[in-house]
C-alpha cells in the first residue's frame, strides 16, 4: 500500500537523521542536542494540532452532525408519507416512529379501514407514482450525503465504509422502481428492513445499524 511504504520512509528517514545529529553534534553535547530536539519536536506537535489535526477533527465533526441530520430527517420526511398512504394521519407523535420497535407495531397492525398499514403503504406507493417519487427524492437526497460523506473524509473504519458503499448502491438500484408489483414488492422489503432494523441474517435487530455506522464516523 502507498500510504505504509510513505509511513516506512518516513520512519526510516527520521533514523537515519536522528544518527546524523548524535554524531555531528558539536563537542557531543547531548545534552543540548537532545533539547534542540525536544523543542523542536514540541513546536512540530503544535503546529499539526493547530494546522492539520484541529481543522480536520472539525470538519469530521460537522459531516457527522450533516449526515446524521440528513438521515433522520429522511426517515421523517417517509413517515409522514407512511402516515398518508396508510390512512393514519391520526397518530400525533410522528417522532415515536423513528424508535424501529414502535414502527414495526404500529405498521404491522390494521388501521381504521381493517387494512395493515404496511399493505395499504405498499398498495398506496404502487397506485400513486407521486408518493412512489417523493419517497425516491428523499433516498436520492440520502444517497448524495452519503457520497459526500464518503469522499469529504477518510473514513478509517472499513466496516462502516464498506457498509456505505453498500447501502449507496442499493439505493441507488432502488432508485430505478417502477410502479409495478415485483418492484414495489422489493422496494418495501428495503424500506422495512431501514425502518424496522430487519436483517435476514440477524432477524430484528435492537439497534438502527444505519446509525450505529454513522456513530462510528467520529
Amino acid at each position: 500500500m502507498p500510504e505504509r511504504k510513505i509511513l516506512w520512509f518516513l520512519v526510516i528517514a527520521t533514523m537515519v537523521c536522528l544518527t546524523v545529529s548524535v554524531i555531528t553534534a558539536p563537542d557531543k553535547d547531548y545534552i543540548l542536542l537532545v533539547n534542540t530536539l525536544s523543542v523542536g519536536f514540541v513546536i512540530s506537535a503544535i503546529f499539526f494540532f493547530i494546522v492539520v489535526y484541529l481543522p480536520e477533527s472539525q470538519k469530521r465533526s460537522r459531516i457527522y452532525r450533516s449526515m446524521k441530520r440528513q438521515y433522520e430527517d429522511f426517515k421523517k420526511s417517509c413517515i409522514g408519507t407512511f402516515l398518508i398512504l396508510s390512512s393514519s394521519q391520526e397518530y400525533q407523535h410522528r417522532e415515536m416512529l423513528l424508535d424501529q420497535d414502535e414502527f414495526k407495531r404500529y405498521f404491522k397492525n390494521s388501521n381504521v379501514e381493517n387494512e395493515k398499514r404496511w399493505d395499504a403503504v405498499a398498495n398506496g406507493i404502487q397506485n400513486n407514482e407521486y408518493y412512489l417519487g417523493e419517497i425516491l427524492y428523499e433516498l436520492r437526497v440520502l444517497n448524495d450525503e452519503i457520497k459526500f460523506v464518503r469522499s469529504a473524509i477518510d473514513i478509517h473504519d472499513e466496516d462502516v465504509f464498506q457498509f456505505l458503499n453498500n447501502l449507496s448502491h442499493i439505493i441507488h438500484r432502488m432508485e430505478s422502481t417502477k410502479p409495478e408489483y415485483d418492484d414495489v414488492k422489493s422496494f418495501c422489503r428495503f424500506l422495512w428492513e431501514i425502518f424496522t432494523g430487519w436483517s435476514f441474517i440477524d432477524g430484528y435487530r435492537k439497534t438502527d445499524i444505519i446509525v450505529d455506522m454513522i456513530e462510528r464516523i467520529k
